[in-house]
């Protein structure tokens, strides 16, 4: 990535739609972050969050295990 798309993230120039985007409280460093990847990385990273949403969603209908219940 050039260095002056990522400095524009990092410190972007006032009335920039990155500078509302920030005010907005978007943190752009986790944007820059997902630009650095390849394409196939960022389809690699979501199939990673589905399958990990899928798991807790699993969890969530089997319900609590005996070592996790409190009485």
């Amino acid at each position: 990535m050039r260095k002056e798309v990522e400095d524009h993230f990092l410190n972007p120039p006032s009335g920039s739609a990155a500078a509302r985007a920030v005010e907005f409280g978007i943190v752009l460093t986790l944007t820059l972050e997902n630009l650095r990847l390849t394409p196939e990385e960022r389809i690699r990273k979501l199939d990673d969050f589905i399958q990990g949403v899928a798991r807790l969603k699993q969890s969530a209908r089997i319900g609590p295990t005996s070592a996790t219940m409190v009485f």
